[in-house]
């Protein structure tokens, strides 16, 4: 499954919007930077897993 390269973050704040809101925008994009890496280090693992072994 490929990975979308534009994430809508911004346009999907958290759930609990109270802590997002009390975030200035250094903060947000500190945030939203380990978010992705997160996402990205998940989609690659599971790429990873889905590959056949080439043994």
């Amino acid at each position: 499954m490929p990975l979308p390269m534009n994430l809508p973050f911004l346009e999907n704040p958290p759930l609990n919007p109270e802590i997002w809101e009390h975030l200035d925008n250094a903060q947000r994009v500190v945030v939203l930077d380990k978010l992705a890496q997160l996402i990205a280090k998940t989609a690659a693992i599971e790429t990873q897993a889905e590959e056949p072994s080439h043994e």
